[in-house]
């Protein structure tokens, strides 16, 4: 048996980067949500963008890690 390359194509990585950002976005939506039930004055959109930011940056060590 010969010696296997693994690598992934550019459409692997489009759609890994898509469910990424769906997943991202979905659980920063869903954690803002959550966040501003507990405190009413805070805006939304910010919670929203800061959790989805978060949950991107776990996910981007998560896949460093598994990389390496």
């Amino acid at each position: 048996m010969g010696k296997q390359e693994e690598t992934l194509g550019l459409g692997s990585l489009f759609v890994l980067s898509l469910v990424w950002v769906a997943a991202a976005s979905g659980t920063g939506l869903l954690l803002a949500l959550l966040a501003k039930r507990i405190h009413p004055g805070l805006s939304l959109v910010r919670l929203w963008f800061f959790y989805t930011l978060l949950m991107a940056s776990l996910v981007a060590v998560v896949f460093l890690l598994g990389w390496f």
